[in-house]
C-alpha cells in the first residue's frame, strides 16, 4: 500500500456521530493467531463513498493498526509513529510500558495534544492494534484493553458486529473465525447506515508462544 492510499485512508471516514466513529472494525483474538475486518465506506455530511483503495487497517512496520475516529491522530500514527520491535515479551507488559508511550511520542512530536483535542465531544478515536498475533483495543483515553472472550467491535456498527461474535458457540467461531469476522461486518452494513461491503480482513499470524 504506498502511503498515498494510507493517507486517504484516514482522511474522511473519521467523522463522529454522537460520540461514535462512523465505520464498523471487528477483532478477533486465537490461541495461534488474531483477525482483523472493516468496512469500505466513507462517510462525509450526508456523502458516501465505497473505496477498496482507501482501507481501514493498515500495516505499520510489523503490527497491524485498525484505525477508527479523528483523521489526525490516525495520520500521525500511520506515517510517523515507529512501533517498538517486539521480541517476545509478556504482550500486556509491552503494551503498558513500550506501544503506548511510542505513540504518545509521536503525537507529540507531531504537534497533537490527545487530551486536550478529545476534550470536544465529537473528536476521539478508538484503534485496534496488533502485534505478533497479539491483539488490543486501544481506547479514547489511550488506555489499553484486552476482552477475555476474544472479541472485539467498534465504530458506529460495532457493537451490532459484536453481538453478532458473542451469540456464536465457542467451537463455531474457532472453526471458522475469518469467516465469521466477514459476516459480523456485513450483518453490521445491514443494520448501520455508514457501514458498507466490501470487506477488508487481515489475519496475523503469533510469533511466539
Amino acid at each position: 500500500m504506498s502511503p498515498e492510499q494510507t493517507r486517504r485512508s484516514s482522511v474522511k471516514f473519521f467523522l463522529r456521530r454522537k460520540g461514535l466513529p462512523i465505520t464498523t472494525l471487528v477483532g478477533i483474538q486465537l490461541p495461534d493467531r488474531c483477525i482483523l475486518a472493516a468496512d469500505s465506506q466513507i462517510t462525509e455530511d450526508n456523502l458516501r463513498t465505497i473505496s477498496t483503495t482507501t482501507p481501514k487497517i493498515v500495516n505499520v512496520g510489523k503490527y497491524l493498526l485498525g484505525i477508527v475516529g479523528d483523521s489526525r491522530p490516525g495520520d500521525i500514527l500511520a506515517y510517523n509513529w515507529t512501533p517498538p520491535v517486539y521480541k517476545g515479551a509478556d504482550p500486556v507488559q509491552w503494551m503498558g510500558k513500550k506501544i503506548l508511550p511510542s505513540i504518545l511520542t509521536a503525537f507529540k512530536d507531531n504537534g497533537y495534544d490527545p487530551y486536550e483535542a478529545t476534550k470536544e465531544k465529537e473528536s476521539g478515536f478508538d484503534y485496534l492494534v496488533a502485534f505478533a498475533g497479539n491483539l488490543f483495543h486501544i481506547a479514547i483515553d489511550l488506555s489499553f484493553i484486552q476482552s477475555k472472550l476474544g472479541i472485539y467491535g467498534v465504530g458506529s456498527g460495532g457493537q451490532f458486529a459484536l453481538g453478532y461474535l458473542a451469540g456464536l458457540p465457542s467451537a463455531s467461531l474457532k472453526k471458522t473465525p475469518e469467516q465469521h469476522a466477514q459476516k459480523a461486518v456485513e450483518l453490521a452494513s445491514v443494520l448501520d447506515v455508514n457501514t458498507h461491503p466490501p470487506i477488508q480482513l487481515v489475519t496475523q499470524k503469533k510469533e511466539f508462544k
